[in-house]
């Protein structure tokens, strides 16, 4: 059971005379007046000073009520705290928001699409060469045949194979040797240098079969004095690098009109 210590209010039965009529009020007394202060009526309540509370009447006070830590009045007219507050004093310039801790996740994913298309760009960019140099044919080396010069010094004159030129006269040439005796071709001799072909210095070496067939194509190639060469028998007689000449930077194959003994050829056999 609780107790009530509420005090009874005024006219409960408790506060009532033995006949149970009321008594009289009770007034009382005027508190003293301030200097200057108006005269108060009869009857009339005293003024209570400010910031008192009124004598007790038979009412508390009620106790403050207890607060909702979480109850946030007018919801609706709180600002939203995801979004950038712009508020501010008059005049005060526009406040840029901030941007967001890990970037435009719309910007970061242009960047990425981008940097692939740029990848694969060069990815089909680098197959097309490599397949143009796979694929490609290397265009052959263009040799044309030594057209004839003058003479490197007075004749006669011993000549080094490699100095050979096209219309050079031989006399007493021996086709093996490193070296032959170049004369004028009024005088005898027994050999001329008709035509020249030359392998490019990159080449491997072809063999001895397809040298061979190169130099019969050479010869095929060397034009004649008929008026000259009807007056001898002659015959062709190809030149070319062994395996290991090749290897020393020979790439010459040579193609000779000789005769079959002698140096009894006196003109020149080529039609110039």
């Amino acid at each position: 059971m609780s107790e009530d210590n509420t005090p009874p209010r005024e006219g409960s039965p408790r506060d009532q005379g033995e006949a149970g009529v009321p008594p009289a009020p009770k007034v009382p007394p005027a508190p003293p007046q301030a200097p200057g202060e108006p005269p108060q009526a009869a009857g009339e309540q005293p003024k209570q000073p400010a910031g008192t509370l009124p004598e007790a009447s038979g009412l508390q006070p009620d106790p403050a009520p207890d607060l909702d830590p979480d109850f946030v009045p007018n919801a609706s007219d709180q600002p939203d705290p995801a979004q950038p507050d712009y508020s501010g004093q008059p005049g005060d310039p526009p406040q840029e928001p901030h941007p967001a801790p890990h970037g435009d996740p719309v910007r970061r994913q242009r960047l990425v699409i981008g940097g692939i298309v740029v990848g694969v760009l060069v990815l089909i960019g680098v197959v097309i060469w490599v397949l143009l140099n796979l694929l490609g044919t290397r265009p052959q080396a263009v040799v044309t045949t030594p057209s004839p010069t003058a003479s490197l010094g007075p004749l006669p004159r011993d000549t080094e194979a490699k100095d050979f030129q096209v219309g050079d006269c031989f006399a007493d040439f021996d086709p093996n040797a490193p070296k032959a005796r170049a004369v004028a071709c009024d005088t005898e001799h027994s050999a001329q240098l008709g035509a020249v072909h030359v392998y490019p210095a990159e080449d491997s070496f072809p063999g001895t079969n397809a040298l061979k067939d190169k130099g019969r194509e050479v010869c095929g190639q060397v034009k004649l004095n008929n008026a000259a060469a009807d007056k001898y028998v002659l015959l062709q007689q190809n030149v070319y690098p062994s395996t290991t000449s090749w290897d020393r930077g020979d790439r010459r194959v040579d193609c000779f009109i000789v005769v079959d003994s002698g140096n009894t050829i006196k003109e020149d056999l080529l039609n110039k």
